[in-house]
């Protein structure tokens, strides 16, 4: 069977702020840029032609690394998880709930020839139809895992730990020039799309195309600010909203890393985005990024969210591979130690907890003292105290 044939490359595109286009999400290479070559040019050209003959040979693409790595520690992937979710799309004619199971297989089939399944879409040729885009980076959150290219609040503090930010990237939505009558899907990305001016040119636009009642649309939001009026009109028009709220701990651990966010507010949100979704028959999950500050107080955050009402598919996680300094392979041995009998005790998932265990078992690739070196900078610049107290103690070591 095909281990690297990935969907993608024929149906999506994935555009950073300053528009540079990437194959996904995950996705660190960028393969051309939109605003000095022309989207559909960067779609076709010759290195997104020598990604897919790749695919199609069952050959390795440089970039893909991260669901190799899931896929041989014996977990699920967002190569094999797309795969499905467009099986049922555009071949089956089915929108499913977005619960990107990362952690797990579930009850899927990828055991299938995506190759054969696919064959139309592959013969008829590459087209753009789910637009995954950061529109800029207006954010009004700094966290731990991200950086001045997706938040325009990491600017300041990148320059003192002397690194050179991106600037701001805040250009009208008609500069991306986005073909939006072949569009079927799109996902906006932060920043925090709710309160860039781009999500409101989006929502005119779609309309101003009569497009609204046929598209898929996804949000990846902080949890900080609620849709006004207008938007929830054009939301409730829509074939399927489907709402990620990124929340990584509980309480005050997320504010630490979720920097510049109020749980108080944020729980609220996500309760009032829960309700929404039953009302208007919307998908909401959550997205949280396991990595060294909440590997061992995920089962608080889990049983809360479950609490509220998610089913525990909605509750999604994403292994954070990088930045390296937040990779859990690379906490101490003795943390390690520790972090895998809590998560063999807890009420987690058995998936997740195996997919835990197995990153915690991998050698570190750069050592602690970087990941500790970063994390009390950090600190010291945002007068921030670590309130993961069995953490601290290695920290301060």
């Amino acid at each position: 069977m095909n281990k690297t044939f990935c969907i993608l490359p024929w149906i999506h595109t994935h555009l950073k702020p300053n528009g540079d286009m990437h194959l996904c999400s995950r996705k660190s290479i960028p393969l051309g840029n939109i605003f000095k070559d022309g989207m559909q040019e960067v779609f076709n050209s010759d290195n997104m032609n020598a990604v897919r003959e790749k695919m199609l040979n069952g050959k390795e693409v440089v970039g893909c690394e991260k669901c190799y790595h899931l896929e041989n520690i014996g977990s699920n992937s967002l190569r094999l998880y797309t795969n499905w979710y467009f099986k049922r799309l555009f071949v089956d004619g089915v929108v499913e709930e977005w619960s990107d199971d990362l952690y797990g297989v579930g009850n899927r089939d990828y055991s299938i020839d995506w190759i054969n399944i696919f064959k139309d879409i592959i013969e008829s040729g590459p087209s753009i139809q789910w637009l995954g885009i950061h529109a800029s980076n207006v954010c009004n959150l700094a966290c731990r895992g991200c950086y001045s290219m997706l938040s325009s609040k990491w600017k300041k503090d990148e320059k003192k730990l002397g690194i050179n930010p991106y600037p701001l990237y805040d250009k009208e939505l008609d500069k991306f020039n986005i073909d939006f009558k072949k569009l079927k899907f799109i996902t906006m990305f932060g920043g925090e799309p709710l309160i860039m001016k781009q999500n409101q040119q989006l929502l005119d636009s779609i309309e101003k195309e009569g497009i609204t009642d046929n598209l898929i649309l996804q949000y990846f939001t902080n949890g900080t600010v609620m849709p006004d009026s207008d938007i929830l009109t054009i939301w409730k028009k829509l074939r399927k909203l489907q709402l990620i709220v990124s929340v990584d701990a509980y309480g005050k651990e997320n504010d630490y890393f979720r920097y510049g966010s109020d749980w108080k507010n944020v729980s609220t949100n996500i309760k009032k985005f829960y309700t929404y979704s039953k009302e208007y028959d919307w998908d909401m999950s959550t997205n949280t990024l396991i990595n060294i500050y909440n590997v061992n107080r995920l089962e608080k955050l889990h049983k809360w969210l479950l609490g509220v009402g998610l089913e525990e598919s909605k509750i999604v996680y994403n292994l954070c591979i990088y930045p390296q300094e937040l990779d859990i392979r690379n906490l101490p041995k003795e943390y390690k130690k520790l972090v895998s009998e809590n998560i063999s005790k807890s009420e987690l998932p058995l998936d997740l907890k195996k997919l835990i265990k197995e990153q915690l078992k991998m050698e570190p690739n750069i050592s602690f003292i970087a990941a500790k070196g970063f994390s009390n900078k950090l600190d010291e610049m945002r007068n921030q105290e670590n309130p993961i107290s069995e953490l601290k103690v290695f920290m301060n070591d």
